[in-house]
């Protein structure tokens, strides 16, 4: 297990990089993101924490799926409490159970957090159709509105434009049955593009009464012009999932489960289902001196999941209707930007409740080069939001009908060609998603405010890069669901609260065939106010994480990845007076990765996660009054091989 000093060591591997730089390739120019404004913006102007992952780096690394790449990076914790690697949890910045309401995951820009709470399922991104990667952490109330205090994700797919025809067909096996069948295909000519994909998997998991079956397809046609394009999207994802609950643990009861049988369930009756469907139109057109941008989704999601042991069921039906606008002007070598989005939802659960929710939004970004090289990032936000619940016989149990704002202001300096440094300071917030307005206590929710800074600094070289970020956000009215209150829980404000950190990360490429990535990463999350809970921490925020991967090209066709991850311990989630005796233990991975590549079409990889067999649970919940706490076991040692077949 990595101790704190050690781990501090990480970090420190990359700054080695400066004395490699004369001898070694350069990394990538700087590469423009459309993810932190809604438009593209260089990183180099961004004030901002800005990682991108390149696919070259999805590649050489030991991830096999989007949240295991995500995992690798500071600031970015993962959790499971499904035992589906779709299901997992991003959680950006420390917001523990509430992450996915406070990370906001986009895909080719288009928003996938649906308004309710569950996790982004993110299982028919396949790893070989990733473009690359934005992580922008701390950014993004301006340009999306609620739910992006913690940053925002944006996982762009390649795309056929130009291309002629390309395609990929990848089969997977491993352990727990696994069995999973990726394609894509992509035709395209200077004018039009076509892009689809499928993809099956079969899994019986890790536990008993998980198994797992994933069905996802999608097409894209873009018709290219050389004033702008017009993308038109359809996608459809069905899962259906046996639900293995938790197993109780109790020193004192002699109930050890992780030792004893961590894969035994104790709802062998419990499942779920999840259809979901989604289409829409992308726009981009210079219009005068500037470009307009639009994009405009529709998304329909059915749920329902049965538990056995209480005879309960829940089913919900929720469609929504998104949209966005844009205008870009270029002033000499300044840029505005102002646009308007809107959010229809509906979300009907069983029984007959019913939460409809308007919310319309207008925004204006200036981005500002008075000298030299410097970067002022401004831009506020006005949000008017209409939320109504009703019952099943008609009676509206709460209404929500306010104006909200979110603010800005950002500067970003280079120093000289390796040194930069940034400030940058704002407001966000987030309001209650369709499950949270249903299942309350004490009257409607209140919007969640945060009142946001950040510092940070990056040197840069050709061969290395290393950056430090220090970020504050101070929250009112935190919106999080309390599961030990009533039967099944309520979602409630929490008195005011605090989520700061420090995120170190580093890169060094060793020589033509040897990089080494590292990262730290440091965060409190404690409440600053409420009777018997002020400066507890906030459950399921590890204060401490640190990543080390390495790649090594062996030769032309062989290549080798290894990574280690530490999470530090964390207070068990429903232990908001942190008064239970223990927590949730540290624990350490490695991972492994092989890959060979026989020609130009063929290629095939073997990887090892959790190489040393390590018994621990990302995700648990604790009772104070009976001592026992509820685990949700992580995989242990597991295998896949995979064959891809590309032309």
């Amino acid at each position: 297990m990595f101790k704190p000093q050690q781990c501090a060591l990480l970090v420190s591997l990359a700054c080695a990089g400066q004395a490699y730089a004369a001898n070694v390739p350069e990394f990538a120019g700087d590469p423009v993101i459309v993810t932190a404004g809604r438009v593209p913006q260089k990183v180099a102007d961004v004030p901002a924490n800005v990682t991108v992952v390149t696919s070259s780096d999805i590649a050489n690394s030991t991830a096999r799926t989007v949240q295991e790449v995500l995992s690798e990076y500071a600031g970015i914790h993962v959790f499971n409490s499904s035992g589906s690697n779709a299901s997992s949890v991003v959680d950006l910045r420390g917001f523990g159970v509430t992450a996915s309401s406070n990370t906001l995951i986009l895909v080719d820009g288009v928003r996938q957090n649906t308004n309710d709470l569950a996790a982004v399922n993110l299982g028919s991104v396949a790893l070989a159709s990733i473009e690359r990667i934005e992580i922008v952490r701390g950014v993004g109330g301006v340009a999306y509105g609620g739910g992006a205090t913690g940053g925002v994700i944006n996982i762009i797919t390649r795309s056929g434009v130009g291309q002629g025809l390309s395609g990929r067909v990848t089969l997977t096996g491993g352990s727990y049955d696994l069995q999973q069948l990726d394609a894509n295909l992509q035709a395209a000519n200077q004018f039009v593009a076509f892009d689809g994909y499928v993809q099956s998997l079969k899994a019986d998991n890790y536990r008993q009464n998980n198994a797992e079956r994933n069905d996802n397809g999608g097409v894209t046609l873009t018709l290219k012009r050389a004033s702008g394009d017009i993308k038109l999207f359809a996608k459809t994802a069905s899962q259906g999932l046996r639900l293995p609950g938790y197993l109780l643990a109790n020193s004192s009861k002699g109930l050890d489960p992780l030792a004893n049988n961590p894969t035994a369930t104790t709802n062998p009756g419990d499942y779920m289902t999840l259809q979901t469907t989604s289409g829409g139109v992308s726009l981009s057109q210079e219009l005068s001196k500037g470009t307009v941008y639009v994009d405009i989704a529709r998304r329909n999601k059915e749920s329902f999941a049965y538990y056995a042991a209480y005879s309960y069921s829940d089913k919900r039906d929720l469609g929504e209707t998104s949209g966005s606008v844009r205008y870009v002007l270029p002033v000499g070598r300044h840029e505005l930007t102002a646009g308007a989005d809107w959010l229809n939802g509906n979300m009907t659960v069983q029984g007959g409740s019913t939460a409809a929710q308007k919310r319309v939004g207008y925004f204006l970004e200036g981005q500002f080069k008075p000298w030299g090289d410097t970067s002022i990032l401004v831009g506020g936000r006005q949000q008017k939001v209409d939320d109504t619940v009703t019952s099943n016989n008609g009676e509206r149990l709460s209404t929500i009908d306010t104006s909200l704002h979110a603010w800005s202001l950002g500067i970003k300096q280079k120093l000289d060609p390796a040194w930069s440094v940034y400030a940058r300071m704002g407001q966000s917030f987030r309001l209650g998603n369709a499950d949270e307005v249903v299942y309350t206590s004490g009257g409607p929710l209140v919007p969640q405010q945060s009142h946001d800074k950040e510092i940070g600094v990056e040197w840069s070289n050709e061969a290395a890069y290393v950056k430090a970020a220090a970020f504050r956000n101070d929250l009112k009215n935190e919106i999080a669901f309390l599961k030990l209150v009533g039967t099944f829980g309520v979602n409630t404000n929490l008195p005011e609260t605090r989520h700061q950190g420090v995120e170190l990360e580093g890169k060094l490429k060793v020589s033509p065939s040897v990089d080494l990535n590292a990262n730290l990463t440091w965060t409190q999350a404690t409440f600053r106010s409420g009777f018997g809970i002020a400066g507890n921490t906030i459950p399921m925020v590890p204060k401490l994480t640190a990543n080390l991967a390495g790649s090594w090209k062996v030769t032309d066709s062989h290549r080798l990845a290894l990574a280690a991850q530490y999470v530090s311990e964390q207070v068990y989630d429903n232990d908001q007076q942190n008064i239970f005796p223990g927590k949730l233990p540290a624990y350490t991975l490695l991972n492994a990765k092989y890959n060979y590549r026989f020609d130009k079409n063929v290629s095939a990889s073997f990887s090892v996660n959790n190489l040393l067999d390590k018994r621990y649970a990302s995700y648990a919940n604790a009772n104070a009054k009976t001592g026992d706490i509820a685990l949700y076991p992580s995989n242990g040692r597991n295998f896949q091989a995979a064959v891809t077949y590309q032309f």
